[in-house]
């Protein structure tokens, strides 16, 4: 892969992975679009590489709330909620490394996680998500008072972030849209999202850690700091469009894509 091109998808990864419209929908219809498949080894140790950027990200925007599990003292309460969220994307993700048979996760890699009509479709859901989001409701569950039923709903959070697994499904959109149905306030469920997303990206990048070994020198950096550069914009443009109550302009831009996006692989077939 030439380094424009890396620095092209590292670029769609950063905005995409953080801002609610889903970064594996966009890679995959930009990939399907550049003529290039992101499946197979090579396309793996790019995914992870661009993931590992946002990863990145997310260690430097929320830094002191990392830190704050750890020191002054081990704060198990935090720790276990942390843990309970991240349970089914879990399940999901080494259901299909792991406890397939080859042939199998093949399948799914191809016909799911790779395909640009589930992308279209997924950003289609992901606009009704973020509609319905916005609605006005009661917004007191904090990241310092959840306690109770609150604690333990903390996996239907959980529960979004293993859908998000498919393609158009906005993991950060996702997450952050039902911790708000769920009554946690705007920041909180910011914080919450991407706590949660850097397990969850972190696990997935050492699963497939083995790959990155297998990609050029230059086009990685190029993707790497693509994506750092972008993931921190995109992360902190999140934190103020939810702070605005502006959610919904993400769900038009979604779907206008997802509408576009079919009507152009229609064409195509």
């Amino acid at each position: 892969m030439e380094p424009l091109k890396a620095i092209i998808l590292g670029a769609v990864q950063g905005l995409t992975e953080f801002l609610p419209v889903s970064s594996s929908g966009h890679l995959v219809l930009v990939g399907h679009l550049m003529g290039r498949d992101l499946g197979g080894e090579s396309g793996t140790a790019m995914s992870v590489l661009l993931h590992l950027g946002s990863l990145c990200a997310i260690l430097t925007v929320f830094r002191k709330d990392v830190l704050a599990l750890f020191l002054p003292r081990f704060d198990l309460r935090k720790f276990w909620l942390l843990f309970l969220a991240s349970i089914p994307a879990a399940i999901v993700g080494l259901g299909i490394k792991k406890g397939l048979p080859d042939s199998q996760a093949l399948w799914v890699e191809a016909n799911l996680l790779q395909s640009p009509w589930v992308a279209a479709v997924g950003l289609l859901v992901t606009a009704a998500v973020l509609w319905l989001a916005e609605r006005p409701r009661d917004l007191r569950v904090t990241w310092q008072s959840v306690a109770g039923r609150d604690f333990w709903q903390v996996m239907i959070v959980g529960l979004a972030q293993a859908v998000a697994i498919l393609p158009g499904i906005s993991r950060s959109g996702s997450t952050i849209c039902v911790a708000l149905m769920l009554h946690w306030v705007r920041s909180d469920a910011v914080r919450l999202s991407f706590l949660m997303g850097m397990i969850a990206i972190g696990g997935a990048g050492l699963l497939e850690a083995r790959h990155i070994s297998e990609f050029e020198a230059g086009p990685a950096l190029a993707g790497f700091g693509s994506s750092l550069v972008f993931s921190l914009v995109g992360l902190l443009a999140l934190k103020l469009v939810v702070a605005k109550q502006k959610l919904r302009w993400f769900a038009a831009y979604c779907a206008v894509a997802g509408v576009t996006a079919l009507i152009w692989l229609v064409a195509t077939a």
